[in-house]
């Protein structure tokens, strides 16, 4: 208990940390009142607009009310004091407040981001373990070539080379569509679920870590093969599967649960391109409009959600490391 509690504080440090820097790098933005308002806007309305945002305010000012506005213990809507919903500001042109974009946006990026990395996890450990058990071998030798392709690979052209072959070029034996979002909405049964939607961008997104996570579980289950306890498990008589799976699997796994944790974080940053290829309404969808659009509530709101979302995954990441390994506890 006490391990889970120091990895939070120490989680919360490295996000009052990150806020700050955030406010602060936007805080020296030039006012985009007049920019945002237009040459014809009058001056009593940009001052309304840099009222409403609170624009007018000293940068010291402006940063401690943000803070305040993202504790989620404070003055509620109706004037009391409990428990409420964090205020990350309103959006520049909607004026609506930016946790309901987030809200909106951030479901169908998280979805794409669990699909894409429990497929390269899966396929990745499988493929990896393979490849250690079997030993040196030219298909072996073939796939890490082609992982080191896939790594190297950037994200926007995979996504135009994955969108054209399977959802053009092969879309008469696939069926699935270049493009969509989450939700379609049906002429006859109105807006439904359309996974099929999902399955190019997940797999698009998920190639990188794929790559990575192949290599890591090969490298780290062929020391761990070469470990003298391995030996003496095989000369005990232990099955090859129970040695696989008890032994060379769960003492192989710390270095691809780092790179999974670090890969999901980075996912809901970098799935901007990917999401503005496909279509897909998400986060990076939002974050690349609202920085077209210089809305930046969105952009600030969007970024400290993905770094929340990243120390909590970090702090989940330490725990499986002390439940695989109790010698992290200490």
């Amino acid at each position: 208990m006490l391990f889970i509690l120091k990895r939070f504080v120490q989680g919360l440090g490295v996000l009052l940390g990150t806020l700050t820097l955030v406010f602060f790098i936007f805080a020296w933005v030039p006012d985009p009142s007049r920019e945002i308002a237009g040459q014809n806007a009058t001056e009593e309305f940009i001052q309304n607009f840099r009222e409403l945002h609170g624009l007018d305010q000293t940068v010291p000012t402006r940063y401690f009310n943000y803070i305040c506005g993202l504790s989620p213990v404070g003055k509620k809507a109706d004037g009391g004091w409990g428990f409420r919903a964090p205020d990350l500001g309103r959006s520049y042109y909607t004026s609506e407040p930016v946790v309901s974009s987030i809200k909106n946006a951030l479901p169908s990026t998280m979805l794409l981001a669990v699909v894409a990395i429990l497929f390269a996890t899966i396929v990745g450990v499988s493929i990896g373990l393979l490849i250690a058990v079997q030993g040196k071998s030219w298909w072996g030798d073939a796939i890490l070539s082609v992982c080191s392709l896939g790594m190297s690979a950037p994200s926007f052209v995979v996504a135009i080379i994955v969108a054209w072959l399977f959802g053009y070029v092969l879309h008469s034996y696939t069926g699935l569509p270049m493009t969509g979002g989450m939700v379609e909405v049906d002429p006859f049964e109105g807006p439904r679920i359309a996974l099929t939607h999902l399955i190019l961008p997940a797999l698009t997104l998920g190639i990188r870590p794929l790559a990575v996570i192949i290599q890591l579980t090969r490298n780290s289950a062929v020391e761990v093969i070469s470990e003298p306890y391995i030996r003496t498990a095989k000369a005990k008589g232990l099955s090859q599967s129970r040695i696989l799976f008890k032994h060379v699997l769960r003492n192989s796994l710390n270095p691809v649960i780092t790179a999974t944790s670090g890969w999901f974080a980075s996912m809901l940053a970098g799935a901007v391109f990917v999401e503005f290829v496909f279509g897909w309404k998400g986060m990076g969808l939002l974050i690349f409009k609202a920085l077209e659009n210089v809305d930046l509530p969105i952009v600030m709101g969007s970024t400290i959600v993905i770094a929340t979302i990243f120390v909590l995954v970090n702090i989940v990441v330490d725990v499986l490391y002390a439940v695989l390994d109790p010698r992290v506890r200490s």
